[in-house]
């Protein structure tokens, strides 16, 4: 949804993909992008004459055509039944245009974007249809699919073992590189020899470590990033955050941490006062896989904070803050998982029995939530699924 509000406020998006193997264009690209334009059309624009109309690449089967506008209304139908608390406002329906290396570029004609500053010595008898400035089409959004590798034909032994694209796959090549990492070093590693960069990676990470933690030769901390409310219970942030107060009772702060680090501790140690746990899970696909199996304890221990109510003398409700590296995986991925085991559909507190159970429908609902709430999350899909394994199974 949150394309949908840059689109509205740019005229229109470009979304790059370059990935795909032997392929003129990525499936995301040539179909699911098309799919997504038009049931978000029908549900924010269902009157407008346009929003029904289906726009694939032209290389596609007519079949191939029918059999996908044949399967639009119930995606519209099963994005409804998400309930999204907001939606964005579009005022022209969204139409997905296609651009690979093998496409030809006409000039856009003078009018069509804006005016040079001559043209504003011109008299005012010109085409009263001229449009307003920076406008790109009078009856779209555009949604510009741009496929930025060039075709790769054959196997990936024609090709050497290298296919392009390996989005899916960073933890297998980018030696822990985050985004923030990059661009904060962007000259550096531009410059460095091939053989230079894992070395390089892991100093400028150790130095990002030390000075996010303050311990780089009397640096200053870096500042934390704000936690993001998911719920009104629930927020998420990445690491660090600051460790446990010592004067933590029973009673606890208003506010529960839940740490989750990319070293595996022992589950004995995961408790570290009365309103902070520290969970050692791993790293990547480890982590994901580790978090089915330390959900239960989790659940209980967060349960069992919101259970005790408001922190003595305070009159604001108990908080629940998860944190992990990038505080997009595996910390959206147990707010999710908290969100489901100890809130109702309306979001009132409560301990499940065993005649509670879940259904992906459900899991769906407030998944979507929390992405409306928070679109930079990027939880994995083992993440994801290893919830739904915890949810699914735990009365078992």
């Amino acid at each position: 949804m949150h394309l949908v509000r840059l689109a509205e406020e740019n005229d229109g998006v470009i979304i790059v993909d370059s990935t795909r193997r032997g392929k003129r264009m990525p499936d995301a690209l040539s179909t699911t992008i098309p799919i997504w334009c038009t049931v978000l059309n029908n549900l924010l624009l269902p009157s407008h004459p346009l929003s029904a109309n289906l726009f694939l690449p032209p290389h596609l089967l007519a079949s191939t055509h029918a059999q996908i506008a044949a399967l639009i209304p119930t995606f519209v139908q099963s994005l409804r039944d998400l309930q999204l608390p907001s939606l964005p406002v579009l005022t022209k329906p969204l139409r997905p245009l296609w651009i690979t290396q093998d496409s030809t570029l006409l000039p856009a004609p003078s009018s069509s974007c804006s005016s040079s500053a001559d043209d504003d010595d011109d008299d005012d008898d010109g085409d009263d249809n001229v449009r307003p400035r920076g406008v790109i089409f009078d009856d779209y959004r555009p949604v510009i699919c741009l496929t930025a590798s060039r075709r790769v034909l054959g196997s990936e032994a024609d090709a050497r073992g290298y296919i392009q694209g390996a989005a899916d796959d960073t933890e297998n090549w980018a030696c822990g590189l985050t985004p923030h990492v990059f661009w904060d070093n962007v000259d550096e590693l531009l410059s460095a020899a091939d053989a230079d960069l894992p070395g390089l990676i892991a100093s400028l990470l150790q130095r990002d470590r030390a000075q996010r933690e303050g311990t780089e030769g009397g640096a200053q901390p870096r500042v934390r990033d704000s936690p993001v409310q998911l719920t009104p219970v629930i927020s998420v942030c990445p690491l660090p955050l600051p460790a446990p107060s010592p004067s933590a009772t029973a009673v606890g702060d208003g506010v529960c941490h839940v740490v989750l680090t990319d070293v595996v501790t022992p589950r004995e140690s995961w408790v570290r006062a009365a309103n902070h746990m520290q969970v050692g899970l791993g790293k990547h696909k480890t982590a994901s896989r580790n978090l089915r199996l330390a959900l239960p304890d989790i659940c209980a221990f967060v349960g069992a904070f919101l259970q005790r109510g408001p922190a003595s003398g305070r009159s604001a409700e108990r908080r629940v803050v998860v944190a992990c590296e990038s505080g997009r995986d595996t910390s959206v991925g147990t707010a999710l998982a908290l969100s489901c085991y100890l809130f109702d559909e309306q979001g009132r507190f409560r301990l499940p029995d065993a005649s509670l159970g879940f259904t992906k429908s459900q899991v769906k609902v407030k998944l979507a939530s929390i992405m409306t709430a928070y679109p930079a999350g990027n939880p994995s899909r083992q993440t994801l699924q290893s919830v739904n394994s915890f949810l699914m199974d735990w009365t078992r």
